[in-house]
């Protein structure tokens, strides 16, 4: 099943980006990374299109409505066909690829924003290719869907999506490249979690996106055979691996997300009503006398959380927060150590004693340690910005 270009006629040398370790050439083109397969390979697909395991699929591709005038509108640009698979099928014609054969994820991240990570040993490579944006559209396993695919309407997606293709030159069985799945998934999820990757649907921390894809595939002309992909073994510890670099560096690459970002509290915040577009909101409120101009007041915050030790304190305080909505913490443990944790930031910012009203009602929300600390904080702001 060798393919040409030939068979491909959209494709041409220019557009090659670079070869997979099976050694499938894949491509750019038409705003899509097209992935051309040089040989008989078993793939396991999330896509609507030709998803599940096939042994018989020709080319995969990733494409991107990011540049979409509708997308940067946006508007909804509507399907390109009745259902999404119809949709997929459509660029897979568009793209010049025969869609009996094809499979295909979508993203509004950038093709020329992809990571490529790679882990070997033993003779067998792993790859993982990613793109990746979540800053608007991270969300939680569990958290209350946004949509009623029942009602049948149109849904415009926050763009946001991690698609991922990963690509083993072994031979695995259907059950072992599946289980590799589900290894890359943890793996994403493992990335995200490094990064304190906020939902934007809860309080909670993002497993993915809602739109995320994954295609994986394994190299069925090869001589080396492969039964397992999870964690205790090499090759799971190579996709991990992988997968875990790719995505982190991804996400970095489309939306700037990385740990020096994430680490300050403005970010860390967010899940929980303390990012900088609430706190501005809640200053303007409370001081609509203040003259000071917008861009003033972004800058004094930004300032304050570039203070690394400010930044560790809330970090700590969100994170016990958590502790105790998952029923790891005392509810009375949650108040004495948010307690001793204000205390310390009035004084490091020489606010006088800190007096609050913690745990004095028996009314046990997280809601309300959490307005102690941003009255505490735009108390420093007003402060810092005299």
């Amino acid at each position: 099943m060798s393919q040409t270009l030939a068979q491909s006629p959209s494709l041409s040398p220019e557009q090659l980006l670079f070869h997979t370790p099976l050694g499938d050439a894949v491509y750019f083109a038409e705003e899509a990374m097209i992935v051309c397969f040089g040989g008989r390979r078993g793939v396991v697909s999330s896509s609507n299109l030709n998803g599940g395991y096939r042994a018989d699929l020709r080319y995969a591709f990733n494409h991107s409505v990011g540049r979409d005038p509708d997308i940067l509108q946006k508007r909804c640009p509507g399907l390109k066909g009745a259902n999404i698979i119809e949709h997929y099928a459509a660029i897979a014609t568009e793209l010049g690829l025969d869609p009996a054969f094809t499979t295909g994820m979508g993203t509004a991240a950038l093709i020329e924003n992809h990571a490529r990570a790679e882990r070997s040993y033993h003779g067998v490579t792993v790859q993982a290719i990613a793109t990746a944006g979540i800053d608007v559209n991270g969300g939680r396993a569990g958290d209350k869907a946004s949509y009623d695919e029942f009602e049948r309407r149109s849904l415009l997606l926050p763009p946001g999506t991690i698609n991922i293709f990963l690509f083993i030159n072994a031979r695995l069985d259907a059950g072992a490249l599946t289980r590799a799945m589900i290894t890359a998934t943890e793996a994403k999820t493992a990335a995200l979690q490094e990064l304190m990757a906020p939902s934007r649907y809860s309080e909670g921390l993002a497993t993915g996106s809602g739109t995320d894809s994954l295609i994986a595939v394994c190299n069925e002309e090869s001589e080396t055979v492969l039964y397992g992909a999870g964690k205790h073994v090499l090759l799971g510890e190579m996709i991990g691996q992988s997968v875990k670099e790719a995505v982190t560096r991804a996400l970095e690459l489309q939306s700037g997300m990385n740990a020096q970002r994430q680490s300050s509290f403005l970010q860390q915040g967010l899940r929980y009503g303390l990012g900088t577009e609430a706190l501005l909101a809640h200053y303007r409120a409370e001081h609509p006398e203040a003259r000071q101009s917008e861009e003033a007041r972004r800058e004094a915050l930004e300032r304050l959380s570039a203070d690394g030790h400010l930044s560790a304190q809330i970090a700590s305080l969100l994170h016990l927060v958590d502790q105790w909505r998952w029923g790891l913490i005392s509810w009375a443990s949650l108040v004495a150590l948010v307690q001793l944790g204000l205390v310390y930031i009035a004084r490091r910012y020489q606010m006088g004693a800190y007096i609050g009203a913690l745990g004095q009602g028996e009314e046990q929300r997280h809601e309300l340690l959490l307005t102690e600390l941003r009255c505490l904080l735009l108390r420093i702001l007003h402060k810092t910005l005299g």
